[in-house]
């Protein structure tokens, strides 16, 4: 697991022109995704006791796959038993989309500082591969195309492609 996320982060800072990527750039490209999404929720560190509930979290995936959370599922977060229901479906969600998921219902509801780096930098690897991905087809807007590239630390033109499948991301679970 520890190769699985050390790899994941090597592989979005090859992808950003050279530079090495920071736990602020990470923060930052969550935060813009969510506020571009029209969201007003924000994190102000991998540690803000807020992510607990959940929020954040899904209306990131919510920001980068805009179809992908049934709203409809999602709960305030406020009871231990709310936030533990949300941090699970953060889990389900991620997990259909193909990002790689190392952590547990409980590191988001005890907002374990790692653990949610390491699940935001999922969720921006993810999203960074699908942007280059549309890029490649032609189908990138301008705006992603001009605007995206620089404040969401770009893509050079090769990708890696790090992949867990779901059966294998289990047994190493």
């Amino acid at each position: 697991m520890r190769f699985s996320m050390l790899q994941l982060l090597k592989n979005l800072r090859t992808h950003s022109q050279g530079k090495e990527i920071t736990d602020a750039d990470i923060l930052n490209w969550a935060n813009n995704k969510v506020k571009k999404a029209g969201r007003t929720s924000q994190m102000e560190s991998f540690k803000d006791k807020s992510l607990s509930s959940g929020i954040f979290f899904l209306e990131l995936l919510s920001a980068v796959e805009p179809r992908v959370v049934n709203w409809g599922l999602v709960t305030k977060g406020e009871t231990d038993e709310d936030k533990k229901l949300n941090a699970t479906y953060i889990i389900s969600v991620a997990r259909k989309l193909g990002c790689s998921i190392f952590l547990l219902p409980e590191d988001v509801i005890e907002v374990n500082q790692k653990m949610m780096l390491t699940l935001t930098a999922s969720i921006m690897y993810w999203s960074l591969q699908q942007q280059e991905a549309a890029s490649e087809d032609g189908e990138i807007s301008d705006e992603i195309s001009a605007e995206g590239r620089k404040n969401e630390t770009g893509l050079s033109g090769e990708t890696s492609y790090l992949a867990v499948d779901s059966e294998s991301s289990k047994t190493e679970e």
